[in-house]
């Protein structure tokens, strides 16, 4: 028997899969939460309806946060919020999972006004009912951080470094317990220059953890980042030299059964002005280097995503993502920042390197790859033109292809495959691309072309000290077509 279907029908049926395979039918969306308080992102998990859980502290700067979580929609629509008060002091969630009964953990820290500070777990459902709230102490002042794993056994790992008092150096540590929250088994490590944890893996065999050790900003001159193997029974049986000097902000993926990537900063040391660049290195089971890249412009300050910022779902999308023009003196600056994302293939080839922001200063906190073949990244934004030291919860959801589009009647984020700066500037203009096949080119006012280049990947420069001060107009072209144009002042 034949089946007839009406011509409307199969047209509809070719238009849903040809909008599928071409990436539209992933989510693209900026999502911004504002209060008085100050906002700060920590961890954003996918639901299984392809929403999203962002766990984010909230408080006054200067005076004690609490914990928020926000429930959205995977097309940044806000379905529930939540806020936790700890009354005897502060509390705040910096990770989550997902358990296998489909609920979520969040791992965090409660930390009194006096006393010790306790290790958090908060069981809790898709529309943030709570299941079940416990604490463990173990005996720090006061918690660095706590992130947390399941492992192919289904138990539940936590990790993260604390401080016994405010003059000790920080010592890690493992906890294991059930999906339950029932304690098993604890160690403690007391690293020899004070290392901090900072990101865990199963290893690709099942037959241990990985613990990335970071440097430790208060020994910073003798402080290496290394990589300890730890057995089941918690016990470190190897230690490594995590390689190309990255520190702080490490993150890292299981990539295969051979290899592991390790994200984080690198600062080149006696730059000037200072560089601090993203690394992300690839590596072997024996911790031998195979591949490193590095993102960020030279003479810039770019930090990685502060809790994660690498991750992929599927290999040949690997996304990590960074603030470049960080401020080390103030998480208030008055200089704009850029969110940078970057997407490599699974033999760390730059698929696409894309800019965000340039209008106020924003820090990136996480970066998670999602289902639809996108990623979503956290971060904080400061309009220092209209806010007065208060930081906002500020998320943007690309596609693969790096898109977004605004949402919520928020205006759309401004994105560029290519930064100019300084702008306002004197003696060089300097181009941050990764464009291939591109073209720099600077026009006056009346449209005469007062100087032009050819752009390498990676940073170029031109000199204009011989241009006399005023306003400018550039543009990057890319094989004729024009990828980036606007306003430079020559001071």
């Amino acid at each position: 028997m034949k089946i007839q279907i009406p011509i409307t029908v199969f047209l509809v049926f070719c238009s849903i899969i040809f909008n599928y395979y071409n990436g539209q039918s992933q989510s693209r969306f900026i999502f911004k939460y504002s209060t008085l308080n100050d906002e700060i992102p920590n961890s954003i998990i996918e639901t299984s309806d392809h929403g999203f859980i962002i766990a984010s502290e909230t408080g006054t700067y200067g005076v004690e946060h609490q914990q928020l979580l926000l429930r959205i929609d995977q097309n940044g629509d806000t379905l529930y919020t939540k806020t936790i008060i700890y009354n005897a002091g502060k509390c705040g969630i910096e990770s989550i999972i997902k358990l296998d009964d489909g609920t979520y953990l969040g791992i965090g820290s409660k930390v009194p006004l006096s006393g010790k500070s306790r290790l958090w777990l908060l069981n809790f459902n898709d529309s943030l009912r709570i299941i079940k709230d416990t604490t463990y102490s173990f005996g720090f002042e006061r918690f660095y951080s706590t992130c947390g794993l399941k492992d192919h056994l289904g138990y539940i790992i936590v990790y993260g470094s604390g401080f016994t008092d405010i003059y000790s150096s920080p010592h890690s540590y493992i906890f294991r317990c059930t999906q339950t929250l029932d304690s098993i088994q604890y160690n403690f490590f007391n690293a020899s220059h004070g290392q901090m944890a900072s990101s865990m893996l199963e290893k690709p065999d099942t037959t241990g953890y990985l613990l990335m050790i970071t440097g430790n900003y208060q020994i910073y001159t003798n402080s290496p980042s290394q990589i300890l193997t730890v057995d089941y029974s918690l016990n470190v049986i190897r230690i490594d030299s995590i390689p190309d000097d990255l520190e702080l902000y490490l993150d890292s993926k299981i990539l295969s059964s051979h290899e592991i990537l390790i994200s984080g900063k690198r600062t080149y040391q006696n730059s000037n002005p200072r560089t601090d660049k993203y690394g992300i290195v690839k590596l072997d089971t024996s911790f031998l280097l195979n591949k490193e890249y590095f993102l960020g412009p030279n003479d810039t300050i770019t930090y990685p995503g502060v809790y994660t910022n690498l991750d992929f779902i599927d290999p040949n999308k690997i996304f990590c993502g960074g603030t470049i023009n960080f401020s080390l003196e103030d998480i208030f600056s008055s200089i704009p920042s850029y969110i940078l994302i970057g997407r490599f293939d699974s033999a760390l080839n730059l698929t696409w390197q894309k800019y965000f922001g340039g209008d106020q200063y924003y820090i990136v906190r996480s970066l998670t790859a999602t289902s639809d073949g996108g990623c979503i990244i956290s971060s904080t934004s400061y309009d220092y033109k209209r806010q007065n030291q208060e930081q906002d919860l500020y998320v943007i959801k690309i596609d693969s292809n790096g898109l977004v589009t605004g949402q919520n009647n928020l205006p759309p984020i401004s994105s560029y495959d290519a930064i100019v700066y300084p702008n306002p500037g004197n003696e060089l203009i300097y181009i941050e691309t990764q464009l291939k096949n591109a073209e720099f080119y600077l026009y006056d006012l009346t449209g005469r072309e007062v100087c032009s280049i050819d752009l390498d990947p990676g940073r170029s420069s031109i000199p204009v000290q011989n241009l006399p001060s005023g306003f400018y107009v550039y543009k990057v072209l890319q094989n004729s077509q024009v990828k980036e144009y606007g306003k430079w002042i020559k001071e």
